[in-house]
């Protein structure tokens, strides 16, 4: 399952066509996550990222280096915890949108780098500040409602943070925004997880004045799957290798990886069961990470 493909001097790409995925369910254990990824190399994994927004990923990076696996972290979204990450020993960084500052660290420390893109506006910027690889977030969403759970998720801190300061968040096309009606007919579009995070920082320290809409972009006509495809293709002209992240899973790897042209899959909660972690068991996280590496060998040997 490993890449052939020799590392340019001037890429720093991931060396594996599967990254896993994990967030770690609130108040488990470290000793827990630690073994669930000991356990995910131990049943065929090359490279697994652990979410800055699980409870004790510093320790659990420490300790998964000190074993030498190939540990990450993600949900990196500012220059602190990506220094912090690498300062732990992180062999590559994860993040959720395009951060420019993120990046430059990265390509400094010439670690590998997986930024987020979801627009074709930012795969063009991500040929400009270098980036070798980039995941394709939110890969499966067809739904304005969709897109904003996917957002939510990496971004749960700030969401909750905007919605203590009163700001509304709702989905295009939702009831909640339906019901607006023509009471408030202006409101901040959001059509992508860099976008989000963009405004968030402007916005959380202004004074609410209309609400925040999560909508698909209308960049083309394409949702889902399909979008991969297409934005895969236009990043391969720049020798931008693209992961498909989001709804991924083992039933489906193989088409995205074939159908839909993914350079390279991040599997999540799929590949890394919550409560199975949180419980302590480690063989139902073995048969899971299997499941996952089978089928990315049976496509590539």
């Amino acid at each position: 399952m490993r890449v052939t493909r020799a590392m340019s001097t001037t890429h720093n790409y991931l060396n594996t066509r599967l990254v896993g995925i994990l967030r770690t369910k609130p108040q488990t254990p470290k000793d827990n996550a630690v073994n669930a990824i000991q356990s995910a190399f131990d049943a065929g994994a090359q490279a697994i990222e652990i979410t800055s927004n699980s409870d004790f990923w510093q320790g659990v990076v420490k300790e998964c280096i000190s074993r030498n696996l190939n540990v990450g972290v993600g949900s990196v979204k500012n220059t602190d915890t990506a220094k912090e990450a690498l300062s732990l020993g992180a062999r590559f960084l994860v993040s959720p949108g395009l951060f420019p500052q993120v990046i430059a660290i990265a390509c400094e420390k010439k670690i590998p780098m997986l930024p987020g893109v979801y627009l074709e506006s930012e795969i063009k910027r991500a040929k400009t500040l270098n980036v070798s690889d980039q995941k394709f977030f939110p890969a499966n969403v067809k739904t304005h409602e969709e897109l904003y759970k996917a957002i939510s998720e990496p971004f749960r801190d700030e969401f909750e943070d905007l919605k203590k300061k009163n700001w509304t968040l709702i989905a295009y096309d939702s009831n909640e925004f339906l019901s607006l009606g023509k009471k408030t007919p202006e409101y901040i579009e959001v059509t992508s997880p860099t976008e989000f995070y963009e405004k968030y920082i402007i916005l959380k320290d202004e004074k609410p004045y209309c609400p925040i809409v999560i909508k698909l972009p209308d960049d083309n006509n394409e949702t889902g799957f399909s979008r991969v495809k297409t934005f895969s293709e236009l990043s391969k002209d720049w020798e931008i290798r693209t992961y498909a992240v989001g709804g991924v899973n083992d039933k489906n790897i193989k088409e995205v990886l074939t159908k839909y042209n993914a350079y390279g899959v991040c599997p999540g909660s799929g590949m890394f069961n919550g409560d199975a972690i949180f419980k302590g068991d480690f063989e139902r996280v073995k048969t899971d990470v299997r499941r996952h590496v089978e089928v990315v060998k049976e496509i590539f040997g």
